[in-house]
C-alpha cells in the first residue's frame, strides 16, 4: 500500500491525502514524474503505475519476463525532446527495462527495451543526466558487481553503451551527473568516485568515512 502526503498551508504540516493499494509483497522504489501526474512503483511483485491526479491505478505495463524478478530502481528519463514519457527501471537480475508513453494516450504504455547488462546481478541505482542537451537523454546505471555504466538514448530509441568500468572495491550505491563529470557513491566502503564523463576514467577518490 501507499500512502500520498500533502502539505496544508495552514499548518506547514504533511497531512494524509489518500492511500494507494496495489501492490501484495514490499515495494522497493518510487519514481514520480516531475509534473507530479504520475507516479510508479516497483517492487517484488513487478511495476505498477498510477495516476496521482485520479488516484487511480493505470493499466499495468508489460512485465519482465521472469515474475520472480523484483523491481529495484526505478527513474522517469527526461529528454530535450521527449514528447511521451519514458520510465526506465532496473531489476534484481539484472535486467533494464524501458516503457514509453503510447502515443496519444497518458495511461498506457509500451515497452521498448529489456537488456540483461553488466554480469547479470542486481541493479543498484538509475540516474538521468536531466540537462543534457543533444536531444537525446543520458543515464547511470550501478550494478552489485561494482560496475558503473553510461547509457545514451536517443529520440529514435536506439539504445547505445557510452562506457562501462567495474571499481576495485566499491559498489556503487548512487551517482548523478556533475558538469561533465560523473559522482559515484559507495554502499558499504564510504568511497566516493569522480569519473569523467566521457569514458568513466577516474578523476580522483575521496573516503567519507563511514557506510553509506
Amino acid at each position: 500500500m501507499l500512502s500520498k502526503l500533502s502539505l496544508t498551508k495552514a499548518c506547514s504540516q504533511y497531512q494524509l491525502e489518500c492511500r494507494l493499494t496495489g501492490h501484495q509483497d514490499a515495494i522497493l522504489c518510487l519514481a514520480i514524474l516531475n509534473s507530479g501526474k504520475l507516479l510508479a512503483s516497483g517492487g517484488f511483485d513487478g511495476l505498477r503505475m498510477w495516476d496521482l491526479q485520479g488516484q487511480i491505478q493505470l493499466a499495468k505495463p508489460s512485465q519482465m519476463r521472469n515474475p520472480c524478478d523484483p523491481v529495484t530502481c526505478a527513474v522517469w528519463l527526461t529528454g530535450k525532446n521527449n514528447v511521451q514519457e519514458t520510465l526506465c527501471c532496473g531489476t534484481g537480475l539484472g535486467y533494464l527495462i524501458i516503457w514509453k508513453q503510447h502515443p496519444n494516450t497518458t495511461t498506457e504504455f509500451d515497452e521498448i527495451l529489456s537488456r540483461r547488462i553488466g554480469s547479470r546481478q542486481e541493479i543498484m541505482h538509475i540516474t538521468c543526466d536531466i540537462r543534457d542537451t543533444s536531444g537525446g537523454t543520458r543515464f547511470i546505471t550501478g550494478t552489485r558487481d561494482k560496475r558503473v555504466q553510461v547509457w545514451s538514448l536517443d529520440s529514435r530509441h536506439q539504445f547505445s553503451n557510452v562506457f562501462s568500468i567495474e571499481l576495485s572495491t566499491t559498489v556503487p550505491r548512487a551517482s548523478f551527473f556533475h558538469g561533465t563529470d560523473i559522482i559515484v557513491c559507495g554502499m558499504y566502503d564510504g568511497e566516493i568516485h569522480r569519473l569523467r564523463g566521457k569514458d568513466g576514467l577516474i578523476l580522483g577518490t575521496y573516503t567519507a568515512g563511514m557506510m553509506m
